[in-house]
């Protein structure tokens, strides 16, 4: 029977949609298969190789020279290591000297050698004798507490401390020295400009 009405007939499209359907679901029926057999379960995977390990790390840590068991020493590298990595400077420091055990050379000024009047220079060397004084003045009070700390270490400490002592308290003298001759020095220069 043949029904009149065009809309109630269906062709061979009408009926399962035509053949792109089709072939949709056939590569997502293959692609789903796939995945089942090439991909397998991860977690499972991922459990046996950590038992593997776990084995693998068990088994190395016990030493064979002890019966009882235990855990074997670590390998560890050498002491004769020679390769020792350089520090990385910072850029603004880069320029100061640095020896092993000692700090950086602090940045001096040179001395000007010409002002622009008389006045200037004067100005210059009044401000240079106010420095050369109190550096004086904190060498001389270094001079003064030496004899406190000479008691402290003859009544305290050992003969080493001593003879280290005695090598300070030199030094500590010749610092003293200097800071007067270059008071001397100074005023001797503010002398003839005056």
């Amino acid at each position: 029977m043949t029904s009149p009405d065009p809309k109630s007939t269906q062709g061979a499209e009408g009926e399962g949609g035509g053949m792109l359907p089709a072939l949709l679901a056939g590569a997502g029926i293959l692609a789903v298969a796939a995945l089942f057999i090439f991909g397998g379960d991860d977690d499972a995977k991922e459990a046996a190789e950590n038992k593997a390990d776990a084995k693998a790390h068990s088994s190395s840590a016990q030493t064979a020279n002890n019966p009882k068991g235990g855990v074997a020493a670590r390998k560890v590298d050498g002491a004769d290591k020679t390769g020792r990595p350089k520090p990385r400077l910072n850029p603004r420091i880069a320029d100061a000297v640095v020896t092993e055990g000692m700090a950086p050379m602090p940045h001096k000024k040179p001395e000007p050698t010409s002002w622009d009047s008389v006045d200037d220079e004067i100005a210059y060397w009044e401000d240079q004798l106010r420095e050369a004084n109190r550096m004086l003045e904190i060498r001389q009070r270094a001079v003064e507490h030496v004899p406190k700390q000479e008691e402290k270490i003859r009544e305290h400490g050992t003969p080493g401390d001593l003879a280290d002592f005695q090598r300070r308290k030199v030094v500590v003298a010749e610092n003293l020295d200097k800071a007067q001759a270059r008071v001397n020095e100074v005023e001797l220069k503010l002398e003839g400009l005056r």
